[in-house]
């Protein structure tokens, strides 16, 4: 495989043969840099509509593990005032944009021998990985609060992997990983950190900028708890505008629910990393409820050189954004739906010029969160 793992703080240069989660010189997140990246049109035009069609800018796998990975549609969709483009993620087959992440870790770990994995997850990272290293012939564990909505549990389980539910918020499941994880021989599959997982991320910045006739969109505005989307849209969008493809960088708007919101208080006050959030609550939106992402310091830098923004949205909001939605076609898990308050909030205190092209990512499928969903649907619907 070209390309190699390597630590941007101390750099070390791991080559492509760990299986390390994060520097096990110094403990900071680790990237994947490959010696060049390039985007010819007419060659990618002529192969089929997946996320591989790419492949002079991704990594090259002896045996790539997939479940045919759509490009994803660009759907319209008028939000308040605003013309918005939906890139509708849940179409990917375990229902939710993880899929793009999880196709290239578990190759990268099939490709490195691993046997046996762990992970830790709100639910649609795990459902979504346990699809592929079933795929893959790896064993998975997977340690999730016992909050998690009981379709993600039962994807896990379908495919083959073990769940471990753990009481209490979600960073308990991760402690529960870390204790287990000591001399079990297994490797930590984490999409918070792997370096491989965001490689693949990179690809719905390039089915954007190809969608648009390969230029970049003004705004892209997507829910955020560890903040792998937006992460990923910045590098995939970097390597356009690097490769000479687009000319500008789009502005990333990151949404957080209010009740667990320690990426927009970080931003807000102007800080270059981000403390655990000092209240977290129950909130509706639980794919983005982390108290603290692995990649902080990452996702302000992403933020930031783009100019972009980052914006809180109540419970209430969550709720009229997945009836919205649902009302607009769409039958979205309540963390994708924090999306439609989120432009909206954006729009009034920094208004956008008609005209504008508008991206909005809705990430997961509704049957996801169906219990949560059910009940919404028969409570009356809010008016925006």
């Amino acid at each position: 495989m070209d390309g190699t793992i390597l630590c941007d703080t101390c750099n070390t240069d791991y080559g492509t043969s760990t299986t390390a989660h994060r520097c096990p010189a110094c403990g900071n997140p680790l990237s994947f840099a490959l010696p060049e990246r390039s985007f010819p049109a007419e060659v990618i035009a002529s192969r089929a509509a997946h996320m591989w069609r790419y492949a002079e800018a991704l990594p090259a796998f002896d045996e790539p593990i997939s479940l045919g990975e759509p490009v994803t549609p660009l759907v319209p969709v008028q939000i308040g005032a605003l013309k918005v483009l939906a890139k509708c993620e849940f179409q990917m087959p375990s229902g939710s944009y993880k899929d793009r992440g999880s196709a290239f870790l578990a190759s990268y770990l099939k490709q490195a021998g691993v046997v046996e994995a762990m992970e830790d997850s709100s639910g649609n990272a795990g459902a979504s990985l346990a699809a592929y290293m079933a795929r893959g012939g790896m064993g998975l564990t997977v340690f999730c609060p016992d909050s998690a909505s009981a379709g993600k549990l039962a994807q896990i389980q379908l495919h083959g992997a073990t769940v471990e539910k753990i009481p209490g918020a979600r960073p308990r499941a991760t402690a529960a990983l870390m204790a287990a994880l000591e001399g079990s021989g297994a490797v930590y599959a984490s999409h918070s950190w792997h370096p491989l997982f965001l490689e693949g991320l990179r690809t719905m910045a390039y089915e954007i900028a190809e969608q648009l006739d390969w230029s970049a969109p003004d705004y892209v505005c997507c829910p955020v708890g560890g903040g792998s989307i937006l992460i990923g849209l910045f590098n995939g969008f970097s390597d356009l505008l690097e490769a000479g493809v687009i000319e500008r960088m789009p502005r990333l708007i990151a949404v957080q629910a209010e009740n667990v919101s320690p990426v927009c208080d970080a931003f807000a006050a102007g800080l270059d990393e981000v403390p655990p959030a000092a209240d977290p609550q129950p909130t509706l939106a639980e794919g983005i409820a982390l108290v603290q992402p692995a990649r902080h310091q990452q996702l302000l830098h992403a933020l930031r050189s783009s100019n972009g923004h980052a914006i809180a949205v109540s419970e209430a909001d969550i709720v009229e954004g997945v009836h919205a939605l649902g009302r607009a076609g769409f039958f979205v898990e309540p963390t994708s739906a924090v999306v439609w308050k989120g432009l909206t909030r954006f729009h009034e205190d920094y208004p956008i010029v008609d005209g504008s092209t508008i991206v909005a990512i809705l990430s997961g499928h509704g049957l996801k969160a169906s219990e949560k969903l059910a009940q919404l649907a028969s409570s009356p619907t809010p008016q925006p």
